[in-house]
């Protein structure tokens, strides 16, 4: 979706922990993206998911954040070393 400023954003979706987050991308010559404020927010919450911030998507991972994960995962995360919680959401490393 575009919006007023014209930069394309993506809402993003962890159906299994019902999270939605947004993400542009900033150099359209990376893969990396830029995780952003969801528009329309509300609209999310009152769908019965939690909205992430940017801030919170932003944060290194940390051994916490790998407790519920299975052991398969785990693995795939330490080959990956995705760098933030919101690559590791969204398995934006692999």
């Amino acid at each position: 979706m575009r919006l007023g400023d014209h930069q394309p954003s993506r809402v993003l979706l962890n159906a299994t922990v019902a999270l939605a987050a947004a993400a542009q991308q900033r150099d359209p010559y990376l893969i990396n993206l830029v995780f952003a404020a969801v528009p329309g927010r509300e609209i999310y919450r009152r769908a019965g998911l939690r909205v992430a911030t940017p801030a919170e998507l932003e944060q290194p991972i940390e051994d916490r954040s790998l407790r519920l994960l299975t052991d398969e995962e785990r693995r795939d995360v330490a080959y990956h070393r995705p760098g933030r919680l919101g690559d590791l959401l969204f398995n934006w490393f692999d």
